[in-house]
């Protein structure tokens, strides 16, 4: 039986220094950077929830811009209405 590896990058970072942090509260496999200069340390490569996924803030702003409104910025990324406004708050846009 072949074993099956994922090459994993820290998104934040673009590390490929991975290692293996435990498993989340949903069972998903937890990563840990070892780049000590990383400011995110740690990783998932699926989160349960769209809004915690890696450049979700940039989708917002991007279709905010795009003249798209809130509640169909949240329909279209699967996340919730108050993530978007949290975010765009966050931006100081309106």
């Amino acid at each position: 039986m072949a074993k099956h590896s994922v090459e994993i990058k820290c998104p934040s970072c673009g590390e490929k220094n991975i290692s293996k942090n435990g498993i989340g509260h949903q069972g998903a496999q937890r990563y840990l950077c070892n780049n000590k200069e990383c400011l995110k340390k740690s990783i998932m490569l699926k989160y349960r929830y769209n809004g915690c996924e890696h450049g979700i803030e940039w989708k917002i702003i991007t279709n905010t811009a795009n003249a798209q409104g809130i509640r169909d910025i949240a329909r279209s990324l699967e996340i919730s209405t108050q993530k978007a406004l949290d975010t765009l708050k966050k931006q100081k846009i309106s």
